[in-house]
């Protein structure tokens, strides 16, 4: 039984509290018989109650890494499905397709498998079907797209308190260190509408919560051209050569622009 051995956070702060009814709305019609304890993970305390959410209160000030701490505390199950506010649930999800990856997971002693193809892989891993590995030798191959993470690993990241972008672009260093084994599975088995980018709502995502009453807040919606730039910009770290691509961030680096990551 998943209950047993799964358990959801949905990583959020209360600056995206406006997108929380959307959020949950779209997991509980989508995923209604998950029979999971799931988490919706914050800093300040809000008087909300949602059918099948349990709201857990990190305190203000408090980085996502210092969330993630906090709501381990209440995590029984060895494994951890992860999400963001802003990944909205599309399509039904098969508790028996999460069910099977946990089973790989067990079987296969994996650490973290990501749903999300990007970064993307080709390398099969071993003769599971639709299943890739993970090669750990760039940044962002393990990140905070929707994935089911073994406990012992997500603890294993929590060494100092980073905020979300910092959080992130540490992971891979992280599994690298510690040898994790990590894989991306590509059954679509929790299909996402990615609804924010830098702060701001994407056109499409706008369009498809407006339509389906899904939003009631007042965020600004991006302009094109910063939404075509960003486009442009992950779509050419992904197609460009290494030594391009760092040339490019070097460059941009030095007109002002802030990265996380590493140039290398």
């Amino acid at each position: 039984m998943l209950n047993n051995k799964l358990s959801i956070i949905i990583h959020t702060c209360d600056k995206y509290s406006d997108l929380w009814e959307g959020q949950i709305k779209l997991l509980n019609e989508n995923w209604s018989n998950r029979n999971i304890e799931t988490f919706l993970v914050t800093d300040l305390n809000r008087n909300i109650i949602y059918d099948n959410i349990k709201i857990l209160s990190a305190g203000q000030g408090k980085e996502l890494s210092q969330r993630t701490s906090f709501a381990l505390q209440f995590i029984k199950t060895e494994y951890v499905f992860i999400t963001l506010d802003d990944y909205f649930l599309l399509r039904p999800v098969s508790s028996e397709k999460i069910e099977r990856l946990i089973n790989i997971m067990d079987k296969e002693n994996i650490d973290y498998i990501r749903l999300f193809s990007d970064p993307n892989s080709f390398k099969k891993f071993k003769k599971y079907k639709k299943l890739y590995e993970i090669s750990l030798n760039k940044n962002y191959e393990v990140n905070l797209y929707q994935g089911i993470w073994r406990k012992s690993f997500i603890e294993k990241t929590l060494k100092e308190p980073l905020n979300a972008w910092q959080y992130e672009v540490s992971l891979t260093g992280i599994a690298r260190e510690t040898n994790a084994k990590c894989v991306l599975s590509k059954g679509n088995e929790y299909k996402i509408l990615d609804v924010v980018r830098k702060g701001k709502l994407l056109h499409k995502a706008s369009k498809y919560i407006n339509k389906h009453n899904l939003y009631h807040g007042t965020r600004e919606i991006i302009q094109y051209k910063e939404e075509f730039r960003i486009f442009i910009y992950n779509y050419g770290k992904k197609i460009l050569p290494h030594y391009l691509a760092k040339l490019i961030k070097k460059i941009l680096i030095k007109r002002g622009h802030k990265f996380y990551s590493k140039i290398d």
